[in-house]
């Protein structure tokens, strides 16, 4: 490939986010002009249902019209204390709650709703479910997770996803390989998970084999350090941990996401740029920039550099860009009619 086809290639594994609830021309350049491959949208982007769906609309219209595939367009929904859309939309209750109860039927009938309403939206990926198993005491994820058992959080967290991806919204299973028993947030320090190989196989690899066995379309890998996996880097840097454990060991044949590279957990030792360079050569697909896009395009062309001198195997690149073409191709194209939405809402 010449340098404008590693350019348009490598810059689809590139999802920013960026200020505003508005589609400017910086916002718009990014899926357009420079074709990243996506966005991720928080709540300093959204005011109300119809504001949301005409930001999505004109994202997605940029793309189309450059002659970009269709971008993935993102958002944390979980419910409950991680909800970037609130009421009308459904924005509860949280996966303790959820987790508590039990009930398979009602974590399918979720993620069916969530997904419907996403999709009406102009959403194509939630980054949801956390499969975090939460099983000590203090954990940063206890609000955020299905609970301490195992195969609970891995039957509950299967039917999510079914009930989700079944409405055409990509679900993501996080944050791989298991913050569940760390007591520090990767937001702004970076933990240190001392479990041996065979304490975590037991509980936190448990739930992401039973996603991965439910076609989940992505796996979101967490920047702590696991001791027994690689003590050398955070899970997100670590080839050890994508290629080795995720990819051969457990045959995840998806998409794999890095955490947002601007997260304390890894900015204490590199700028974004460089870390969503070291993500992706680690083997993370899509590279997570949540706030300051300008990193992903430094980022873009350092990767180009290194492709064209060799650095990045042929390969590696064409298998990244096949999955990513495989998860786009099933997706709307942007929103459905603002009605619709409304209706869903019951607004109309």
């Amino acid at each position: 490939m010449n340098r404008q086809q590693l350019r348009q290639t490598l810059a689809q594994s590139l999802v920013v986010g960026f200020e505003g609830a508005w589609a400017g021309p910086e916002s718009l350049a990014l899926v357009a002009e420079h074709g990243l491959g996506g966005v991720i949208l928080f709540s300093r982007n959204i005011e109300d249902p119809e504001q949301v769906w005409r930001l999505n609309r004109d994202l997605c219209q940029a793309a189309l019209s450059a002659g970009r595939p269709t971008p993935f367009v993102m958002v944390d929904q979980e419910g409950g204390s991680v909800a970037r859309l609130r009421a009308p939309f459904t924005d509860g209750p949280g996966f303790q709650e959820l987790g508590q109860a039990g009930d398979a039927r009602a974590l399918r009938d979720l993620g069916a709703r969530l997904g419907a309403e996403l999709t009406a939206a102009g959403f194509n990926w939630d980054l949801a479910p956390v499969l975090d198993v939460h099983a000590v005491s203090g954990g940063v994820q206890e609000r955020r997770s299905l609970g301490p058992d195992p195969a609970r959080v891995a039957e509950l967290g299967a039917a999510f996803i079914g009930g989700m991806q079944a409405k055409g919204c990509l679900a993501c299973a996080k944050h791989f390989p298991g913050l569940g028993r760390t007591t520090l947030d990767t937001h702004r320090e970076r933990p240190q998970v001392d479990l041996s190989r065979a304490e975590l196989e037991a509980v936190e690899l448990v739930p992401f084999a039973r996603a991965a066995r439910a076609g989940v379309a992505g796996i979101m890998v967490c920047h702590a350090v696991f001791q027994a996996l690689d003590p050398g880097q955070p899970a997100s840097l670590s080839p050890l941990v994508i290629e080795g454990l995720l990819r051969q060991e457990m045959g995840f044949n998806g998409l794999v996401l890095s955490d947002d590279l601007e997260m304390g957990a890894v900015a204490a030792d590199l700028d974004p740029a460089s870390a969503a360079v070291a993500a992706y050569l680690a083997g993370c697909d899509l590279l997570l920039v949540c706030k300051h896009w300008d990193y992903a395009l430094q980022a873009l062309e350092r990767l180009v550099e290194m492709a064209l001198e060799g650095q990045i195997p042929p390969e590696r690149i064409a298998q990244g860009a096949q999955r990513i073409a495989r998860a786009k191709s099933g997706l709307h194209p942007g929103p459905g009619p603002l009605a619709h939405l409304q209706g869903l809402l019951g607004l109309a």
